[in-house]
């Protein structure tokens, strides 16, 4: 997977001279303006700053990620900042040295989006701390672009695997934070023999969703999320412990290890298998197919309704029976079984017919 291209030469600066994160930020903002990635500079720097405002972006082991969601990014797409000296940066460990900065450029409705994976994928490779370290060795933009694309090893052939969690992780941006919190959990359990399976509820929708088989075999839960979970009845069985996203960042296995805790004093519940987003939306497409062939049934219908009733008034014109059109209430005539007929069943069809259309 190229990650070089969510960004180019021109977007990556190494040894900068910048010394204050509002400086970083402007001119990483700059460059991706520059480089056609954004609509308006201001728009999407506004958009950073506001999210600097929620939470700390500055992470651990001298990297901060601040990025913004916002419809003035056409594409995204990523700038990157090495400095020569220590940033002031708000991070989640207070001693974190910031030199290492990412600006994540996100579009605002971008699920599904091909740069939008890449940018995950990402996120999930900061996590490791060997491709980290190699990547900013790079001796100039060149390697750093060869050493972008450098895929990870997984060494998780050996490991044996006694308990098993279902964790999901989601951010506001759903991007920085919900990816590398992930990853965390994941290396965390591996390192501990536990086989953690975490659900991405991100930017590009619902990533890796658990499966019936996961949900019912695992001992327990983890929510390391800053939004609402999706279908969060899926978990109800489980002993599930909540922590803010950014928390597996600091100590994931001190978040493992309370959870397979909570878990032995919870006695588990039996799984319910529900029906997923992706069957609800199936069941309604057949719902609204359904609706849509009763309709061309149903138009027939109304325009004879509407024939019948004109028959009437057209009968009472052309033999001068107008006299008795209008005077036609009893059950007998002909005429007013006709109107009331015609009328009868225009106005109860043609009523269903606007709701239906109203409803689909």
């Amino acid at each position: 997977m190229n990650l070089s291209n969510l960004t180019n030469s021109n977007l990556i600066l190494l040894n900068n001279n910048a010394k204050t994160k509002d400086e970083v930020i402007k001119t990483l903002v700059n460059k991706l303006y520059k480089n056609g990635k954004l609509s308006s500079e201001e728009g999407f720097l506004k958009a950073v700053f506001d999210r600097e405002k929620l939470s700390a972006t500055g992470l651990e082991g001298g990297l901060a990620i601040p990025h913004g969601k916002s419809n003035f990014v056409k594409e995204a797409s990523f700038a990157v900042m090495s400095t020569k000296n220590i940033v002031g940066w708000e991070s989640l460990d207070p001693d974190n040295e910031v030199k290492y900065i990412f600006l994540l450029a996100i579009p605002e409705a971008a699920a599904g989006d091909t740069h939008l994976e890449l940018l995950s994928e990402l996120m999930t490779r900061m996590s490791d701390e060997e491709y980290k370290e190699k990547l900013f060795a790079s001796k100039d933009v060149k390697q750093f672009m060869t050493n972008l694309d450098n895929e990870l090893v997984d060494n998780t052939g050996d490991i044996v695997y006694t308990k098993s969690i279902v964790a999901v992780t989601a951010c506001p941006a759903g991007i920085a934070h919900t990816y590398m919190a992930a990853e965390a959990l994941v290396k965390a359990g591996n390192n501990m023999g536990v086989k953690v399976y975490v659900e991405k509820q991100g930017a590009n929708g619902t990533e890796d969703r658990h499966t019936s088989e996961n949900l019912k075999n695992a001992d327990a839960a983890i929510f390391a999320v800053a939004v609402g979970v999706k279908e969060e009845d899926r978990f109800k069985h489980l002993a599930i412990t909540k922590v803010g996203v950014a928390e597996p960042l600091k100590d994931a296995e001190g978040i493992i290890k309370k959870a397979l805790e909570k878990a032995e004093n919870h006695k588990k519940g039996d799984y319910v298998e529900t029906a997923s987003s992706e069957e609800k939306e199936s069941i309604g497409s057949l719902v609204k197919q359904s609706v849509m062939t009763g309709i061309s049934y149903m138009v027939p219908l109304i325009i004879a309704a509407g024939m019948i009733n004109a028959m009437a008034v057209m009968a009472a014109n052309l033999f001068d029976l107008q006299h008795l059109y209008d005077h036609a209430t009893g059950a007998g005539s002909w005429l007013n079984n006709f109107r009331v007929l015609g009328s009868i069943v225009n106005t109860f069809l043609s009523s269903i017919f606007k709701i239906l259309l109203h409803n689909i």
